[in-house]
């Protein structure tokens, strides 16, 4: 596969671009820093840019056959990065000719079909309350993906932590886990995307 990846120098979004690039496929990847890129490979494409810079996003979409996002929130960044990335997306990718979009949300967002338990409950309070802005960010941004004709998959993934790959559950929240590895989601989102799997669904996963 040609995948476009933004979000590709975060602690998840770096996974997915290794990950990408040791199952032989090739990455077109926007950086805002590209020097922060430490992976090399014949099979990588940099280029510079925002998630606002057109001319940067037509590039990296251009001859993608699907877009992954491991984009999130950065500490003193803008706090509507997610629903700009969704209004440039849903612009640029029909243009681009890409459909299959695999993105990366937190479990807190939510989606028909959840299934809370106590725990759900107690930790998208604590969110409201402590990351109300990030929430209702990622909030709007899956409301955008999920009303647009695009290919999507939203991964909802729970607490990331670090570690291996481990087997990955996924279903609506209230069946799944409350923690799972940034290396698991990666490796899920690029099994989503080979196997076209998760069509127009929004899985929780977890460990």
């Amino acid at each position: 596969m040609r995948i476009a990846l933004l979000g590709g120098t975060g602690r998840t979004g770096r996974l997915i671009l290794d990950l990408s690039l040791e199952r032989g496929h090739s990455v077109q990847l926007l950086a805002r820093s590209p020097e922060k890129v430490s992976k090399r490979s014949p099979a990588l494409t940099v280029v510079q840019g925002e998630i606002t810079d057109n001319a940067a996003m037509s590039q990296v979409l251009t001859g993608a056959d699907v877009v992954m996002s491991g984009l999130g929130p950065v500490k003193g960044g803008s706090k509507t990065v997610m629903t700009d990335a969704a209004t440039q997306l849903l612009d640029l990718m029909p243009r681009a000719g890409v459909r299959r979009l695999i993105t990366l949300t937190g479990a807190g967002v939510p989606h028909p079909g959840n299934q809370p338990k106590p725990i759900d409950h107690i930790f998208r309070t604590l969110l409201k309350v402590m990351q109300a802005d990030v929430l209702r960010d990622f909030t709007a941004y899956a409301d955008l993906i999920r009303a647009s004709n695009l290919d999507w998959t939203i991964v909802r993934g729970s607490m990331l932590l670090d570690g291996p790959v481990t087997p990955i559950k996924s279903g609506p929240v209230g069946h799944t886990g409350p923690r799972v590895t940034r290396a698991s989601v990666a490796s899920s989102m690029l099994d989503a995307a080979a196997a076209g799997k998760f069509i127009r669904q929004a899985p929780a996963v977890s460990n």
